[in-house]
């Protein structure tokens, strides 16, 4: 890993277990604000794994088992549309967790799929609800880490279906949901993932992502590399349509 922003770091809820990574080292994790004798009894459930790229998590409808808290890596999210259609509603980065309406729905909403090599904590829905009933401030950790699952949600819809927007503006909010946190870095996805999201063809994508490419509103990193460099600036001007 070539940036510091990629270097796995002891998170702080796991502090003296240094075989517990979790998080990329972000103090707001979701285990954050556990007791420590809370923590000594999750962990014992916790799975810290590297998932391979393609890798489906879970399916939409399945039991639901387990939770993953990403810490590096990307998961997209799929649902079918009314005509049996494959979309991309969401897209989850570090920090957040795929598979958390189990812990009420008992199943799962959507098909979570790895976008390139993930790391993530992987936790028995069982343990977390056993935890959420024993920790007070576990419990409000948690209805922050929904109220933000939904505050994205809302804004990905309005972002990507707006009524007026041509396919080149939606195309740069979309870039701008898929960023690296606030740095310039912009999450790589295949052409026929981006048109997935937007609702579009493969052809409209391909077109329009070359056209950024030749602005430069989007620049290669090295090869292999699962990131563009982008021109926050500029995209945000596209984003608001002009």
């Amino acid at each position: 890993m070539n940036s510091k922003a990629e270097i796995l770091r002891t998170c702080t809820a796991w502090r003296g277990n240094a075989n517990c990574l979790a998080c990329d080292g972000r103090e707001n994790s979701f285990f954050a604000g556990l007791s420590p004798d809370a923590i000594a009894t999750l962990h014992v459930d916790v799975d810290n794994t590297g998932i391979p790229a393609d890798e489906t998590l879970y399916m939409s409808g399945a039991k639901a088992e387990h939770l993953w808290v990403l810490r590096t890596g990307v998961v997209k999210l799929i649902a079918s549309a009314w005509d049996g259609e494959p979309r991309i509603v969401r897209v989850l980065k570090p920090g957040d967790v795929a598979g958390i309406e189990g812990l009420l729905a008992g199943s799962y909403a959507h098909t979570a799929v790895t976008v390139g090599t993930v790391h993530a904590c992987r936790t028995p829905i069982r343990a977390v609800q056993q935890v959420c009933l024993q920790q007070a401030s576990f419990q409000w950790n948690l209805m922050q880490k929904w109220q933000a699952a939904l505050r994205e949600t809302e804004q990905w819809l309005v972002d990507m279906t707006s009524t007026g927007a041509t396919a080149r503006v939606r195309m740069a909010r979309l870039l701008l949901h898929l960023r690296d946190g606030e740095s310039n870095r912009i999450y790589n996805f295949s052409r026929e993932d981006l048109s997935l999201m937007l609702g579009t063809t493969i052809e409209t994508a391909s077109r329009i992502i070359a056209s950024f490419l030749r602005e430069r509103l989007l620049v290669r990193r090295e090869p292999g590399s699962r990131f563009y460099d982008g021109d926050i600036v500029r995209l945000e001007m596209v984003a608001q349509g002009h």
